[in-house]
């Protein structure tokens, strides 16, 4: 199961479980080999919110988020605190919550296209972080300005 994606559909809106989800060959998943996901890919289902059941996935390095309704971070990310890679972009998001800061190995994080005014103050504790992509959001240049003395790769302009 290493690095493998994991596609969930309909994960709320129907109320299946975690243990129901489908591999990629459609077979069902455990709840065991469901701790094992390092890769989980949710983008384009139009989720308002991440079930909180998710954070039993702890082996998880790589959530995709991509392209959803989202408009609250969702606070279930904060315990997965082994995740590495992180893609939330294209949703409706206007603010990062302060538990961004329980992700201490996150190294990747977009956010591009969402209504995000602040991400700094939220980031700062973040040492692992080595690419920031935050294009099309309404950031100001003090803004901009404090993520670029930061060290990492920046993507700004869309």
């Amino acid at each position: 199961m290493r690095n493998c994606y994991f596609f969930v559909a309909d994960l709320l809106e129907t109320g299946r479980t975690l243990t129901k989800t489908l591999s990629e060959n459609g077979r069902l998943l455990t709840i065991t080999e469901l701790t094992k996901v390092e890769a989980l890919d949710l983008s384009h289902k139009e989720l308002v919110k991440l079930p909180w059941r998710t954070r039993h996935l702890l082996n998880l390095t790589t959530l995709n988020l991509n392209h959803n309704k989202l408009t609250k971070f969702p606070a279930v990310v904060a315990t997965l605190i082994n995740l590495t890679h992180l893609f939330v972009n294209d949703n409706e998001l206007s603010a990062l919550p302060a538990h961004m800061k329980n992700l201490k190995k996150l190294e990747e994080l977009e956010l591009r296209n969402n209504n995000i005014e602040k991400v700094y103050e939220n980031l700062v504790d973040l040492h692992h972080l080595k690419k920031l992509s935050v294009a099309g959001n309404p950031l100001g240049f003090e803004e901009i300005e404090s993520l670029m003395t930061q060290g990492i790769s920046l993507d700004i302009a869309g």
